[in-house]
């Protein structure tokens, strides 16, 4: 197939996997399509004339010499489902996409697992992310998820301070990082060995119609998906009910009856539609899958393990552990700098909790 007629399709963006098996069997190869389509072939894959009409506009303004420069500055790729770099798991799906354009190497998506939640991430919800993904990272796991705020950005952040692997999936082109606020984030994630991709045209701009069907990329490349706080009507539970479309794991971490607006993972568990898990392990055991088993044991001297009995069931402020211990502040910030450096304890709001 040439790259030229890949190219050129790709960036016309037009095309479903229904109509493109549509157009491969009536013209041969893309090729041929491209030089011999027209209007009335369009109305035959079901564009009403109108849209046939502005989409053959939209294709006279694609210029393949302005398109190959363009995607070579940016270093993307552009495979098409019938390469046989796409990603396999990704071409079994459910309406899979005929073309992606991406950005960085694809790691092995074997081991990989989606983690997607709520952009409007609670404290609990960022401990509970930081803590599991870590432990997935540490076994191995590639993380996959959509560059969003919240849940998504910290789970790439996390995986990226782990030494792993992950990748962003767009629901704008692969050159227009969406929200700008990660463009540095997307630009550690290529530089730590991870990649960006998207089905969307280079030049798309995020669209929100365009999340939903992103998502079902996000399962698609990988083994489960974990979701960490979201609502019964968030973009977190739509990948969900993409996974379980396709045969994917779906893994859910239970949230507080009180959060009503974060009550979907809660759902997903209550309709047997995910796995309640509450660690890494739980994943691993499910996977059947054995943890790797931690470097070092950590020891805690007396004072240590009073303090952290003290927090087990909630963070508190050095002021409010003055006054339910017999410690000064002096003493109580050494002794929590110390659990801090041997990665138990972390402050969130100028509280101590246990991470």
């Amino acid at each position: 197939m040439n790259d030229e007629f890949l190219l050129l399709w790709a960036q016309w963006g037009i095309l479903n996997f229904e109509q493109y098996q549509c157009v491969k069997k009536h013209f041969t190869n893309l090729e041929v399509a491209w030089k011999k389509i027209d209007i009335s072939f369009l109305q035959r894959l079901g564009f009403r004339q109108d849209k046939a009409e502005r989409v053959f506009e939209i294709r006279k303004g694609i210029n393949f010499h302005q398109l190959l420069q363009q995607t070579e500055n940016a270093k993307v790729r552009v495979f098409c489902i019938d390469d046989s770099a796409f990603p396999s798991c990704l071409r079994s799906i459910p309406a899979p996409p005929v073309f992606i354009f991406v950005r960085g190497e694809l790691p092995l998506l074997h081991k990989s697992l989606g983690v997607v939640g709520t952009r409007e991430i609670t404290d609990y919800g960022k401990l509970v992310t930081e803590k599991m993904v870590a432990d997935l990272v540490r076994n191995g796991f590639v993380i996959n998820s959509g560059l969003a705020l919240g849940v998504d950005a910290l789970a790439h952040e996390t995986t990226l301070r782990n030494n792993g692997k992950t990748v962003a999936v767009l629901g704008s082109g692969v050159d227009c990082i969406y929200p700008s606020s990660n463009f540095y984030l997307a630009d550690r994630i290529l530089k730590q060995g991870g990649a960006i991709i998207s089905e969307y045209p280079l030049g798309t701009p995020a669209s929100k119609h365009h999340f939903p069907a992103r998502n079902r990329i996000i399962s698609g490349l990988s083994r489960g998906v974990l979701i960490i706080e979201g609502g019964v009507k968030s973009g977190a539970l739509i990948t969900a009910r993409y996974a379980l479309e396709q045969g994917r794991e779906v893994f859910a971490v239970p949230n507080n009856i009180t959060k009503v607006g974060l009550s979907g993972t809660n759902h997903l568990i209550r309709r047997s539609e995910a796995q309640l898990v509450e660690s890494a392990d739980h994943i691993l055991e499910a996977f059947q899958m054995e943890p790797k088993q931690a470097q070092q044991t950590v020891s805690f001297s007396s004072i240590e393990s009073e303090l952290l009995e003290t927090i087990l069931n909630g963070g508190k402020t050095i002021d409010e552990l003055t006054v339910e211990t017999s410690y000064n502040v002096a003493r109580l910030s050494e002794v929590f700098i110390g659990l801090q450096l041997k990665g138990v304890v972390r402050e969130i709001n100028r509280k101590w909790v246990i991470v």
